[in-house]
């Protein structure tokens, strides 16, 4: 199985380094190699590959039917539109920008379960690299299922973007998922040195759907539960996602939300590059990266 999936040599991908770009080009194609592997291992299994897609297209269905049990806009929801809308753009991304803090450290835990760390490991790739790698494919996988959920909320239920800003969103978005990516590198680090997955995982979706106004405005909720809500960067992904694409707002006019995500990004990244080089030196001095 470990051979079927194995990442191929960088050569074989088509990109031919050149004297200037030669290693940019090389890391692209062990990039694309991980990619193709993941790809190739979750389709082997096509029930839970087909599932994935249903799935997201059933999250659209359950909430165009919730948004019409409840009719009117709850309090809260009438300045940016329809309550459809808003929870699908809640849920959709959510659910993505999430991926970044579970996935890296349950996909590596899943590799070491399978052998096959060690030789990637192995190979003429960055042991950062390569451990973290591992979880390209479920990031693009993301990707396409967000895009399959909003085309099915915008053709078929009529969800409202069409004021939308799409630049500002995608600002917004790539500022969040690297604060929730460098989450997700210091949950791996946990992974590579306890051989489990981080005990906190369970936390992110149970935080996620309750305290950050996936369903509902943070407004509503007792004032000290919304310092929780206010503590976690998917909160003001979410608020300033919604106003972006519900409302049209630029990425200046949603600039209180990007300077706290900002914020986020410059602790987060200098805490998660030291847990996991802690972590890999942790695993040379023991022998323990192939242990389970």
């Amino acid at each position: 199985m470990a051979d079927r999936f194995a990442v191929t040599a960088p050569a074989t991908m088509g990109f031919a380094p050149s004297s200037v770009a030669s290693r940019g080009a090389i890391i692209l194609n062990k990039l694309l190699a991980l990619i193709t592997r993941g790809f190739l291992d979750a389709s082997s299994y096509r029930l839970n590959f087909i599932g994935t897609y249903f799935g997201g297209v059933l999250y659209v269905v359950f909430y165009a039917l919730l948004a019409r049990f409840i009719g009117k806009p709850p309090a809260g929801v009438q300045a940016y539109g329809d309550y459809f809308t808003y929870l699908l753009i809640g849920s959709t991304f959510v659910r993505y920008l999430s991926l970044g803090m579970k996935h890296f450290s349950r996909e590596l835990e899943k590799q070491m379960v399978a052998g096959t760390i060690e030789p990637l490991v192995a190979t003429a790739t960055s042991p950062a690299f390569a451990l973290l790698g591992v979880s390209a494919w479920i990031l693009v996988e993301g990707v396409l299922v967000m895009l399959l959920e909003l085309a099915v909320g915008v053709f078929v239920f009529k969800a409202d973007l069409a004021r939308a800003n799409w630049p500002a969103a995608i600002a917004l978005a790539v500022l969040t998922l690297v604060a929730l990516n460098s989450w997700g590198v210091i949950s791996a680090a946990f992974v590579v040195v306890f051989k489990r997955a981080d005990p906190l995982n369970w936390f992110v979706d149970l935080t996620a759907f309750i305290f950050c106004g996936v369903y509902f405005p943070v407004t509503l909720l007792p004032i000290w539960l919304r310092v929780v809500s206010y503590a976690l960067p998917l909160t003001y992904a979410i608020e300033g996602l919604r106003g972006a694409l519900m409302q049209g707002r630029t990425l200046g006019e949603s600039g209180t939300h990007a300077l706290i995500l900002i914020a986020f990004d410059l602790l987060l990244i200098p805490t998660s590059i030291a847990a996991f080089r802690y972590a890999l030196a942790y695993t040379r001095r023991t022998g323990s990266l192939g242990h389970y």
